[in-house]
């Protein structure tokens, strides 16, 4: 395994320390006719029964039940029946939660197709994360872990974030659980939600055990 892959056990960790340390990681999501490589710049962690606004919140259902496997597989769900939103299962196996991914850059990859890189596009928001990056309902339970065989794989990023740079709010766009400090992002970068209620600001995120 190339060293920059994040393996399983970098998912085995709690939602929160995993979300936080995604921001700045590249995705990369492979296909016959290119390959995008995505940089994380939002992400939100949720829980299981600590978290009722976690679909696991009151325990496994045929839509959540990934959430309880093992860390490092994809968890795809369609969101009021619009679009798909994209998460990664964390945690020790049998205790669900996961991180929801908000928002990223994206270019094509330059050693695939050079002649296709043009300008980053900003994915803001989970819906358009899916749709730019054509991850659809087919990825749930899909393993980021198979470096080998995975269509979608996540590695450290070259030149990682520095310290102060990521930013922990609320989470944003729910009303239970609102009150969580478990959204982290790229302070000011332009692909990041803004805020749809009032809160106490950006605040540096403190760094993972």
């Amino acid at each position: 395994m190339t060293a920059n892959y994040y393996g399983r056990s970098f998912f085995e960790r709690a939602p929160d320390d995993v979300a936080r340390d995604l921001i700045g990681s590249l995705m990369i999501v492979r296909s016959k006719q290119r390959n995008l490589v995505a940089r994380i710049v939002e992400t939100e962690a949720y829980g299981g029964s600590d978290d009722p606004a976690s679909h696991a919140y009151r325990g496994s259902t045929p839509r959540c039940a990934v959430m309880f496997g093992p860390a490092g597989v994809l968890y795809v769900y369609r969101s009021y029946g619009v679009h798909w939103c994209m998460n990664i299962v964390t945690g020790p196996e049998g205790l669900a939660s996961a991180v929801l991914l908000r928002a990223a850059e994206v270019h094509v990859d330059e050693e695939r197709s050079p002649a296709s890189v043009a300008t980053t596009v900003l994915l803001s928001g989970p819906g358009n994360l899916t749709r730019g990056l054509g991850i659809t309902g087919a990825d749930d339970g899909a393993d980021v872990c198979d470096v080998s065989r995975g269509r979608v794989t996540f590695q450290r990023a070259r030149r990682p974030v520095g310290p102060g740079q990521i930013g922990q709010t609320e989470r944003v766009g729910i009303t239970k659980g609102a009150d969580r400090l478990s959204r982290f992002l790229l302070i000011d970068h332009p692909a990041v939600s803004p805020m749809r209620r009032r809160t106490g600001g950006v605040a540096a995120a403190k760094p993972s055990p």
